[in-house]
């Protein structure tokens, strides 16, 4: 499988349950992507409250998940 047809996965949900829900099932179906070339991990990225994008990343060793939050950080 070519790493450029994997397209990320965009979630967006209104509560802490759906959230869990939606990002594993996320992560099980880019599994499922990564094992075809073996030469991407797995990055969720948290955009904002109740919004992620899960997607393959060759920044993250193959067999691991990553997850970096870029919400805003209010002082």
């Amino acid at each position: 499988m070519n790493m450029q047809h994997v397209q990320p996965i965009e979630i967006k949900v209104p509560d802490r349950a759906s959230m869990d829900r939606c990002i594993t099932v996320a992560v099980d179906r880019m599994i499922e992507s990564a094992r075809g070339q073996r030469t991407h991990g797995i990055l969720v990225i948290r955009l904002g409250d109740g919004h992620f994008v899960v997607g393959l990343s060759k920044a993250v060793p193959f067999g691991h998940t990553d997850q970096l939050d870029l919400r805003r950080q209010t002082a």
